[in-house]
């Protein structure tokens, strides 16, 4: 038989007081993992910061061995390729230069070369010459990696794209 303590009143919670509280923990639980979340911004822009420093160490490798180095890149990966003899074949004297895969891709990759598109980026031995973009798209998300003046690629905002027909860069 249950007893009381004296001094202290039989009180529970109602049915409706649980499903209050558990309804606000349902929405507060929701909101963290809609947050928590990575989307095709976040992987986008992750995949273009990284490229952005390997571009930056192959322009250098371009630099201390007077040897052009190209981009080529595609939907699943990318490679750094040099020019030996008669033929380009992948870079192996710097390791960070290796063929990858992206981290987070598939995407859609655009390379432009002097506005128009092309199937490879050089990275010549004289940086800033060319004005050449990377744009890397997944769903309707872009991030753009463009050329500045001192050759080095700086990394755009994701933005959606509304029609691919009018966008410019």
């Amino acid at each position: 038989m249950p007893t009381l303590v004296p001094g202290v009143s039989k009180q529970g919670f109602t049915l409706l007081e649980l499903l209050v509280v558990i309804v606000v923990l349902s929405i507060a639980a929701g909101l963290i993992v809609v947050r928590g979340t990575p989307g095709d911004s976040n992987y986008l822009e992750s995949d273009a910061k990284k490229l952005s420093q390997l571009l930056r160490i192959a322009q250098q490798e371009s630099l201390l061995k007077s040897k052009d180095i190209r981009f080529v890149a595609g939907d699943e990966g990318y490679t750094f390729e040099e020019f030996t003899g008669s033929r380009w074949v992948p870079v192996s004297t710097e390791p960070l230069l290796r063929p990858r895969l992206w981290d987070n891709g598939p995407f859609k990759v655009t390379l432009i070369n002097e506005g128009l598109e092309n199937k490879f980026l050089t990275l010549e031995s004289q940086a800033g010459l060319k004005r050449q973009a990377i744009v890397l798209q997944r769903n309707q998300v872009q991030v753009v990696l463009e050329s500045q003046a001192s050759g080095v690629f700086k990394v755009g905002k994701p933005n959606t794209v509304l029609n691919r027909g009018s966008q410019r860069l």
